[in-house]
């Protein structure tokens, strides 16, 4: 679905987000492209966006984290078809790949909207009512989604001026061989799991839709925004 393409609806509701989504969006490519989106919803050119897409295999870490938490070389990482990054966010190793939808939130805080902490648990509960897994728990002393203590969402934001970026990720149905060879998170003793190895609906469109309307987010038609957001 190209973006701006989305169906989701929030009638009698005022749109305070707007909603983009991709297929599979180079993970470069995407940072850039958020941090154009930043730039512009720092000068107040823009609303706040969630953007909603998948990517193909790539490692990244934080500025705080290490790269010995990916237990692969280089020239394996390549060999598997991946990538590793470090980047600006805070938060450990993760991976993002086919199978899971990563939301990139673009949005404003400060003393006239949400702070961090209250944000941050606004994305955690959107992600636990878009898994539809009853037994699906956020951990506010370790940010993200888990059921019977395996992680099926993770959550990493930076905030510059007053605006956010990155977001969270939650696995649909990835191969879940892609995380045995890293301390995710910064715990080795957390494995991950998914909708689908929960029993739960994995499909792409229900769980991307279930996000949506969770965080308030509406298709975008404005065409400054989707010219932006195509560079």
């Amino acid at each position: 679905m190209a973006p701006g393409e989305a169906d989701a609806t929030q009638a009698g509701k005022p749109m305070t987000m707007v909603l983009l989504r991709s297929q599979a969006v180079d993970f470069l490519e995407a940072w850039a492209t958020q941090r154009r989106l930043a730039e512009r919803r720092r000068a107040g050119d823009l609303p706040d966006v969630l953007w909603l897409l998948e990517h193909p295999p790539v490692y990244t870490y934080g500025r705080h984290a290490t790269r010995a938490d990916l237990h692969l070389t280089d020239e394996t990482i390549a060999a598997m078809g991946a990538t590793c990054h470090q980047i600006d966010r805070g938060g450990q190793m993760t991976w993002h790949g086919p199978g899971q939808t990563t939301g990139y939130v673009i949005a404003g805080l400060g003393p006239r909207s949400r702070p961090l902490r209250e944000f941050i648990s606004d994305i955690a509960l959107a992600m636990q009512l878009a898994s539809g897994l009853p037994d699906a728990v956020c951990d506010p002393g370790r940010p993200g989604l888990y059921v019977g203590g395996r992680k099926v969402g993770s959550i990493g934001v930076r905030v510059e001026g007053g605006v956010t970026t990155h977001g969270f990720a939650l696995n649909r149905d990835p191969d879940l061989a892609w995380f045995f060879h890293m301390t995710a998170c910064g715990a080795p003793d957390v494995a991950a799991t998914s909708i689908a190895a929960e029993g739960g609906d994995a499909t792409r469109e229900r769980v991307e839709l279930a996000l949506a309307g969770a965080l308030g987010a509406a298709p975008a038609d404005e065409p400054s925004i989707l010219r932006l957001f195509k560079g």
